[in-house]
């Protein structure tokens, strides 16, 4: 049986449900575009003070019987062997996006991001095994603010072949990044019938959208691209102190913005998101790994499984500036926490999801590793607990040099690549090295070796194009 954590028990859920209905019914939603609202309107909303729109219960419900289902939702991969889907519970990391600072491998000093950090790092997260969707980790700072969205899309596509989400502001960004990969797929045409990409829908706590999310979120909805939904209240800022309450209002915003999305195109993929988080009320500094945090994630990833939806929630994204023990700390209460739950988890950052370290990356993955192992079900069965096994070896006997230990200790123990179980002496023979140490050397190592090219020159250079076509236009 897979283990599963719950806070809510059903009784809870349809409560927060039953006031979410209650928030949009009563109070509703602002969704600044006129597109938005005469599809709302359509349906039998209420329109109120220009834009702000009260859902009745049952467009809500109606939305959600077409919404797609975890057993039938895949994201694809421009490389099939990567493709995700949703039958079962297997959690695994996804690229948090849009950090804007990186820890230099050879001052390893903190400094702005370059496109050349992004190279690297979408060229790492492809590279391990525990990373299942890619993304821009950063936003690089050596390029034009207004277009380093379409910077960050053109790296990834040529430097992974895992399914990437990022962010798209506005319609003609997503157009843009749509051109680019349908010159991966071999055409439009092949490229929608397999949409590797997903794109970052934020809400506006409390209660609201912003004009170019809506378009860019409909553009996705019209061409059957998955987005990921978020809502990212913060407790007593721009969502009630108390957790029920924010739950309540963060599920509110994804329910509002899920009936749209439906409204567009019955059946649009839409992964249940949530940064919902707290505040140092001393300092007002945001926090990305305190212990309100770890309970919002299990929290609302228990409110996107009831909706039988696919689920992503931030996970690994520590307050601590550097790889330390709080980091590690971090590392082990949100991402074990949310694993139970959450079948995809933004990871990697440092500094509130501002700051990259790129033995970061591996530390996780082992991390990653260690927890799916914590988690997996087990099984019950004779052969699991092996009487024949212990009756003929009985008492004072070893099961070291039994062949039933050789055949199974692979994968019935974790051998991690980074983590130490070795003894002190052991350790300080091998250069008594710090989990930094011993990552900094295999992530170095990693980069000086040349990667294999994943796109063709006559693909590079039609990107390029597409990109370049964007910035003299605008």
């Amino acid at each position: 049986m897979k283990p599963r954590l719950e806070f809510l028990s059903e009784a809870d859920i349809d409560a927060i449900h039953a006031c979410s209905l209650k928030i949009l019914g009563e109070i509703g939603m602002r969704f600044p575009s006129q597109d938005a609202l005469a599809l709302f309107s359509a349906a039998g909303a209420d329109i109120v003070d220009n834009d702000t729109v009260r859902l009745d219960e049952s467009i809500v419900s109606n939305a959600l019987k077409t919404t797609r289902k975890r057993s039938g939702f895949t994201l694809y991969a421009r490389d099939p062997a990567y493709d995700i889907s949703f039958d079962r519970h297997d959690p695994g990391m996804s690229c948090m996006t849009m950090a804007t600072s990186v820890i230099d491998l050879k001052t390893e000093e903190k400094r702005a991001a370059t496109t050349r950090d992004l190279t690297d790092l979408v060229r790492i997260a492809h590279e391990l095994d525990h990373v299942r969707v890619a993304g821009g980790m950063v936003t690089p700072q050596d390029v034009p603010l207004k277009f380093c969205e379409q910077h960050t899309w053109a790296t990834n596509l040529m430097h992974t072949t895992k399914h990437i989400t990022d962010g798209m502001t506005g319609r003609a960004c997503v157009r843009q990044v749509m051109d680019m990969a349908a010159h991966l797929a071999g055409g439009m045409d092949a490229f929608l019938k397999r949409p590797f990409i997903s794109g970052w829908v934020l809400t506006l706590p409390p209660l609201g959208m912003d004009t170019e999310s809506l378009e860019a979120m409909m553009e996705m909805n019209r061409n059957d691209i998955p987005i990921m939904l978020s809502s990212g209240p913060i407790l007593g800022s721009t969502a009630p102190v108390t957790i029920p309450a924010m739950v309540a209002q963060a599920h509110a915003e994804i329910l509002a913005c899920i009936t749209l999305s439906q409204l567009v195109r019955p059946g649009a993929p839409v992964v249940y998101t949530s940064f919902a988080r707290g505040m140092n009320m001393k300092t007002t500094n945001i926090s990305m790994a305190g212990p309100e945090f770890a309970a919002l994630k299990v929290a609302m990833a228990q409110m996107g499984l009831w909706l039988d939806l696919p689920v992503r929630m931030p996970a690994m994204l520590r307050d601590a500036k550097v790889l330390d023990a709080q980091a590690g700390f971090e590392t082990g209460m949100v991402g074990t926490l949310a694993a139970f739950n959450a079948d995809i988890m933004d990871a990697m950052q440092l500094d509130t999801d501002m700051v990259v370290d790129f033995p970061d990356l591996l530390f996780c993955n082992d991390c990653m590793a260690a927890i799916r192992h914590a988690i997996r079900p087990m099984e019950i069965t004779p052969e699991t607990m092996a009487f024949d096994l212990i009756k003929e070896v009985g008492p004072g006997g070893n099961f070291l040099s039994h062949r039933h230990t050789f055949e199974n200790f692979k994968t019935e123990l974790l051998h991690p690549e980074i983590l130490d179980h070795d003894n002190w002496d052991s350790w300080a023979e091998k250069g008594a090295r710090t989990i930094r140490d011993k990552a900094l050397i295999l992530v170095r190592n990693m980069l000086a070796t040349p990667a294999p090219p994943l796109v063709t020159p006559a693909q590079e250079k039609a990107i390029h194009g597409i990109l370049e076509k964007a910035v003299k236009g605008a």
